[in-house]
């Protein structure tokens, strides 16, 4: 979750591009996942905050609705989650089908391990792509390890979990993708 004042100013420059790219109604910074829910999650819950999620968002009682909007929001930015794997070196082996969002973003800053496990935790089970923006390489090298260690789990069958729609993008990689993708789409 980003925290401080620098991560701060960046989470508020990806907020805006995203805005310009999904429009400002479907852009939420600080998201609280339970706020303005009219379904089962609510705030018996553990709720997590998302540090940007971009909608279609699935917070009513017509879940089927919901998951047709996030699904054709797939559909249509279909090049921009393209550009997104490419500068991941991802290859997404899934979807969330059951996404509470189109994409759940969360940004860190050199928090704990455990704080970078929930972060995977929250963008992938949360967003129907998630994605982690590592503040800098050691941040980085410590969420690919992470994401080896839960697919590694999930492989010899320790766990059913594995964030198989999770993208691991370096912030500058990210900012910069953005700006070229409004520059080529405007």
């Amino acid at each position: 979750m980003a925290s401080n004042r620098e991560t701060g100013k960046y989470q508020d420059k990806i907020t805006r591009l995203l805005s310009e790219i999904f429009g400002e109604l479907n852009v939420e910074k600080e998201w609280d996942v339970a706020k303005k829910s009219q379904d089962d999650f609510t705030r018996s819950l553990y709720c997590p905050r998302i540090d940007i999620a971009v909608g279609p968002f699935n917070k009513t009682r017509d879940i089927e609705n919901n998951i047709e909007e996030i699904n054709n929001a797939h559909m249509k930015f279909h090049s921009f989650i393209e550009g997104l794997k490419q500068i991941s070196g991802t290859r997404l082996e899934a979807y969330n089908e059951n996404p509470r969002c189109f994409m759940a973003i969360e940004i860190e800053k050199g928090r704990t391990r455990k704080h970078m496990l929930g972060d995977i935790i929250n963008a992938s089970s949360i967003g129907k792509i998630g994605i982690i923006v590592p503040w800098d390489d050691k941040a980085y090298n410590a969420f690919e390890r992470i994401k080896r260690y839960l697919d590694f789990i999930k492989t010899v069958k320790k766990t059913s979990y594995g964030p198989k729609n999770l993208l691991i993008i370096r912030k500058t990689k990210f900012r910069n993708f953005l700006v070229g993708y409004i520059k080529e789409n405007s």
